[in-house]
């Protein structure tokens, strides 16, 4: 997620040159042709093209609202999942509290539920087979060094989880085992008279709740944004741009020939802004691939688990991630 207010130049031109030397140059041709040639036949008349425009304008509105749609979603499965950690994880402190022989099991349960949304994020962010060619996605490879998903992921669980449980990194869907493991475990709390059969009840909701969101998460993962719609608003974009100087370049020399060199910085300056209103689009599409706008679940992680390990009353909590290069991840 980029924090900072303004965004830099050197990210705006490292998504923008290409388009913006194609415009360049097209407009610069169109000028050069028309002024110096003399080839009039070259002009269209601006109002079929302003009609595309406005359509084009609709159409990558409607891409950038649903683009957006999935973001804020994504955002907000991740908002739930940080609530229902605070409230599960207090909930069961506060029923157990008074049994000191359950202070380890306790812990452990709270230890597996930070490796399980650790996990969740490790597995949402492993590659997609369409972000290949995602710049937003290779930038982000090249400013951050991402580990490989296997050799975190044995880390995390070493560190969060006992040696028993290792084994289940075997599984396909490493998250949803350990949920699995969270109900048996709550099974055991009650059968020991840890807990009574409504704490039960309710601390089985708050792990369905997990699951639920976790399959949210999962459908944005693995559901890409529809390619109709993605594609054809890319083509429309350019479409535009690419007739926009030959009926600019009538519409200036309607005021004079020395206006004409106008054509080339005002087609410039439409023709980067819905292309910048494309890509805008294109940024949100798929918040999960650890680009530069993904939402930033190592940060919500980590915030996590320092609220947790506060509950359990430990005094060396890690530090909350700081942005770098104004880029939470």
């Amino acid at each position: 997620m980029y924090t900072k207010r303004i965004i830099e130049f050197e990210i705006i031109w490292y998504f923008s040159w290409r388009p913006v030397l194609y415009i360049l140059g097209l407009s610069c041709a169109v000028y050069l042709i028309h002024h110096y040639l003399h080839w009039h036949k070259m002009i269209l008349p601006f109002l079929p093209i302003a009609t595309v425009g406005t359509a084009v304008a609709f159409y990558v509105g409607f891409k950038n609202n649903s683009s957006y749609d999935r973001l804020w979603e994504s955002r907000k499965i991740w908002g739930e999942v940080t609530n229902i950690s605070r409230s599960m994880s207090a909930y069961l402190i506060a029923a157990m509290r008074n049994r000191p022989e359950c202070r380890d099991a306790l812990s452990q349960f709270i230890y597996r539920h930070l490796a399980f949304i650790n996990m969740l994020r490790l597995q949402l962010r492993r590659r997609n087979v369409w972000d290949d060619s995602n710049d937003y996605t290779r930038m982000s490879r090249e400013c951050f060094t991402n580990r490989p998903y296997e050799e975190e992921s044995v880390e995390l669980m070493k560190k969060l989880c006992s040696n028993e449980e290792l084994e289940l990194l075997q599984k396909p869907n490493v998250a949803s085992a350990l949920i699995k493991r969270q109900f048996e475990e709550l099974i055991r709390f009650k059968d020991n008279g840890w807990i009574d059969a409504f704490e039960h009840s309710d601390l089985l909701r708050f792990c369905s709740d997990f699951c639920n969101h976790q399959g949210k998460a999962e459908r944005i993962k693995t559901f890409p944004f529809p390619r109709q719609y993605a594609f054809f608003s890319t083509v429309f974009v350019y479409i535009f741009v690419t007739l926009l100087p030959f009926g600019l370049i009538g519409e200036f020399g309607k005021i004079s020939e020395n206006h004409e060199w106008l054509v080339i910085p005002f087609t410039l300056l439409i023709s980067w802004v819905f292309i910048t209103m494309e890509k805008v689009g294109d940024s949100s599409e798929n918040p999960f691939e650890g680009s530069m706008n993904d939402v930033p679940m190592s940060t919500i992680c980590r915030n996590i688990e320092i609220d947790l390990r506060s509950m359990l009353d430990e005094s060396e909590l890690p530090e909350p991630l700081q942005a770098v290069d104004y880029i939470l991840m």
